[in-house]
């Protein structure tokens, strides 16, 4: 298994970026994986399903953000 840091947005450009790191033996593992855990994280007040959740893209390893910041909508 391999670290990658999944960068992940509602379908559609809506909302903010969800970033987390996941252990995913190749790429569309971890893809895979990104979308899954960003829909457990924000499944906490809407209903949202895996086609609800588009994978921006994908980094090697445990990535440090220093800064990220939103625009608004």
């Amino acid at each position: 298994m391999t670290t990658y840091t999944v960068f992940c947005q509602e379908s559609g450009n809506l909302g903010t970026i969800h970033i987390d790191t996941v252990e995913a033996a190749d790429l569309d593992s971890a893809i895979l994986a990104g979308r899954e855990q960003c829909l457990r994280d924000w499944n906490g007040g809407e209903t949202f399903t895996l086609a609800d959740i588009h994978c921006l893209g994908v980094a090697a390893g445990d990535v440090t953000i220093l800064h990220w910041e939103d625009q608004l909508d």
